[in-house]
């Protein structure tokens, strides 16, 4: 953004400029240029000057329209914060009790105008001041609808102090920014009951900013509650409303709502000179989501045993030969049945095979074991245990083709000897 700053003296007008700013006096009109930001300094004897800073604000990203701190300075008067802490407490505590004080009052209080007097006093013991300005055509208008963009929780209770009367407010923002960087989309959807009551509509809008001098904390930030704004508000000594009430504008009649709207909005964000932005309040209910989202400390995965243990039996089904450790310590890394056996039959993942224990049914006591299906093993069962995995992983691509067939044949061997053996089978070719 382009910066000026002009002095007058005797007669002669001192221009300071940077980046990029334009210069017009009378028909002459001098554009100047700075790519590497240097200063000039330019002198015009003239009786009629105006100066045009000419600058294309970019539009603000939607962090940018608020507070993510609490601290938005971060310099030496922190410091003084160490001394000033115990008075801010006494502060808080006093302040706590006047406000008690004056809602018992407020309760009992039958006229207006001393509530109001009550109220302006009750603002001053909380450090809130307000700074009133007027433009050139702003007129007190008993049926306008006051239209101001949202800092803080307690304008409306502030706009309602210096109102004097109940009043219409309306902020079109719905949500609360800080008002340096741009301004929230006005919703329409606020004004349709007030138009429909009055086709004219008329309206004072209002520019509001909120500053606090010391100690450096922010009127509210992104993710704040009510609560914590008011205690900052009663800790701090003072928090400034600046209101400046603009021209009135009134709704035309061919005009749509929206675009009378739209009318307004620009008003307010070119005197707080700041851009109106597409953002809404859905996008900072989003945004302060996703800030929560990430505040969250990452939750470590907790796997169930459980589920560790029957993929384990799944490959021990299949692989009976192998221990449990071994199939345990590669799941761990594959996280698959199907990958774990691939790594053990082919060889990847070494392994001492461990014997292949056999279920044979014993006789009850006192009886002649009679021979049949049930104590039936087959001779060559305990020669089944084989070395299923390679002892060595093959350089050549057939050699550990012709490896793998061989292995796939004595599982299916082994397979089928079980399945027989389990179901007390006789099968020709298998195990008889």
């Amino acid at each position: 953004m382009a910066t000026m700053f002009s002095h007058y003296r005797d007669g002669n007008f001192f221009f300071i400029c940077s980046n990029h700013a334009m210069i017009r006096m009378g028909q002459y009109c001098l554009d100047l240029t700075s790519s590497n930001r240097s200063v000039f300094w330019l002198l015009f004897s003239c009786s009629h000057a105006s100066v045009y800073v000419s600058s294309a604000m970019a539009s603000p990203n939607l962090e940018e329209l608020f507070e993510d701190s609490r601290i938005i300075q971060w310099d030496w008067t922190l410091l003084l914060l160490v001394f000033y802490t115990p008075l801010g407490i006494l502060l808080l505590v006093m302040r706590i009790f006047a406000l008690i004080q004056f809602y018992l009052m407020f309760l009992y209080m039958p006229y207006q105008p001393i509530k109001r007097y009550l109220l302006r006093v009750c603002g001053l013991m909380l450090g809130v001041f307000v700074n009133e300005k007027h433009s050139s055509k702003a007129a007190a208008q008993e049926n306008a609808v006051w239209v101001a963009n949202h800092c803080s929780p307690f304008d409306s209770i502030v706009l309602q102090v210096i109102a004097g009367a109940p009043r219409v407010t309306i902020f079109p923002e719905d949500e609360t920014t800080t008002a340096k960087s741009g301004l929230l989309k006005f919703q329409p959807g606020k004004f349709d009951q007030h138009k429909r009551n009055n086709p004219k509509l008329p309206v004072q809008p209002l520019s509001l900013k909120v500053s606090r001098p010391f100690p450096p904390f922010a009127v509210t930030v992104l993710d704040s509650q009510p609560w914590t704004d008011a205690f900052f508000l009663l800790f701090s000594p003072c928090t400034i409303f600046n209101i400046k009430f603009l021209d009135p504008a009134d709704c035309r009649e061919d005009e749509e709502l929206e675009a009378y709207v739209n009318r307004i909005e620009s008003a307010i964000s070119q005197d707080l000179g700041i851009n109106a932005t597409s953002f809404t309040a859905k996008d900072k209910i989003e945004l302060i989501k996703r800030k929560r989202f990430e505040a969250q400390p990452p939750r470590p995965v907790q796997r169930s045993h459980n589920r560790w243990q029957v993929m384990a039996n799944q490959v021990k089904e299949v692989l009976p030969h192998v221990p449990i450790s071994v199939i345990l310590s590669d799941l761990s890394r594959t996280n698959s049945v199907d990958a774990t056996v691939a790594n053990l039959v082919e060889g990847v993942v070494p392994f001492t095979p461990e014997p292949i224990v056999t279920r044979v049914e014993n006789p009850p006591t006192g009886s002649a074991p009679s021979p049949g299906p049930s104590n039936y093993k087959p001779a060559g069962a305990s020669s089944q245990v084989q070395q299923v995995s390679a002892s060595t992983f093959s350089k050549l691509v057939h050699e550990r083709g012709l490896s793998l067939q061989e292995r796939k044949q004595r599982l299916l061997r082994q397979a089928q000897l079980r399945y027989c053996e389990r179901h007390d089978l006789q099968i020709s070719g298998i195990n008889c």
